[in-house]
């Protein structure tokens, strides 16, 4: 619609914050997930299976050993890749597979796991647009909590091993990918890449009190995953208002700018959350107003037309923030 075009954004920089690989590698991935060889071969005793049967069992397999199968050969190549809902996760949410696949969490969920998730809207945390997966429990979150730290607990394998009485194998653990995370773009080296994550469905001995861990384990534990809406066929990542950032550079530049302002500026809405939210915000009118109702682009600050702020981080070579 021509209104999110004009007076909405979306926030690469919260994109950039959390786990990520280049996108420059999804084309080639997606294309050969979708693509299995029609060469005959065969699955051996499994043959004498149904096909339903069969599909029923990898819907039952956790994607590290859905994958482990689909590796075997041709045909388990093609009854995995007819298996739903197989496709509209390798379509929709293949960055997200893909880390959950280089982090070792693919090992403690299945395939419909991940589908139900790319098809849940709003925060499991607060409610809001997620727009973001937090892996350790596999649910999703949004920008929000993840920045505010209001996650459930993880801390580096380190830390937990220094809890006395916890057994090894306990709680999942996960590789954090070496990297930059959080908006202040603090390196992750691949030393501290191994992380233990704990969430509120396990039972610790003791408190874990968030001033003992990093912060950065919340950015390091979450990974981008847009919402799949089943029904439609519509894919969203998340909008942020072009208005409530002309806005609040207005006020910076002489009145008192209020923590309103920035929360407003931060938030992320869903499409059609936008759209109620823009019949209340001048600023969001005033764009659409001077780019002739959206006959022309209007003339957006560097922050909107960058898609957030960059600073040293070495950003992806097939994403130009400023283009």
């Amino acid at each position: 619609m021509d209104i999110l075009r004009i007076a909405s954004y979306h926030r690469r920089d919260y994109d950039l914050a959390v786990l990520r690989i280049n996108p420059g590698d999804h084309d080639q991935v997606r294309s050969s997930l979708l693509s299995p060889s029609r060469d005959p071969s065969s699955l051996g005793h499994l043959e004498t299976l149904s096909l339903e049967i069969l599909h029923e069992i990898c819907l039952y397999l956790d994607i590290q050993s859905l994958f482990q199968f689909r590796h075997t050969n041709r045909r388990s190549q093609q009854l995995v890749s007819a298996t739903y809902p197989y496709k509209p996760v390798i379509h929709h949410a293949l960055e997200a597979l893909c880390i959950i696949l280089r982090t070792g969490a693919a090992s403690y969920f299945t395939l419909p796991d991940l589908f139900d998730v790319l098809c849940t809207r709003d925060c499991y945390f607060c409610g809001a647009f997620s727009g973001f997966l937090f892996l350790p429990s596999f649910k999703t979150c949004c920008f929000t909590c993840i920045r505010e730290d209001a996650l459930p607990c993880a801390i580096s394998f380190p830390a937990y091993m220094r809890r006395p009485g916890v057994p090894s194998d306990f709680v999942p653990t996960m590789r954090a990918l070496p990297g930059v995370y959080s908006l202040k773009e603090i390196p992750w080296k691949a030393s501290e890449a191994r992380v233990r994550l704990r969430t509120s469905d396990y039972v610790w001995p003791g408190k874990i009190t968030r001033k003992r861990r990093s912060p950065t384990l919340s950015y390091v534990s979450s990974t981008v995953l847009p919402y799949f809406d089943p029904g439609s066929g519509a894919v969203q990542g998340g909008v942020s208002c072009s208005g409530c950032q002309v806005a609040l550079e207005k006020k910076l530049s002489g009145e008192r700018v209020e923590s309103r302002d920035t929360e407003l500026r931060d938030k992320v809405y869903s499409q059609g959350e936008f759209l109620a939210h823009f019949k209340d915000c001048q600023g969001a009118r005033e764009l659409w107003e001077l780019s002739g109702q959206g006959i022309s682009a209007a003339d957006v600050s560097e922050f909107v037309r960058c898609r957030g702020y960059f600073g040293k981080r070495d950003v992806d070579i097939a994403f130009n923030p400023c283009d």
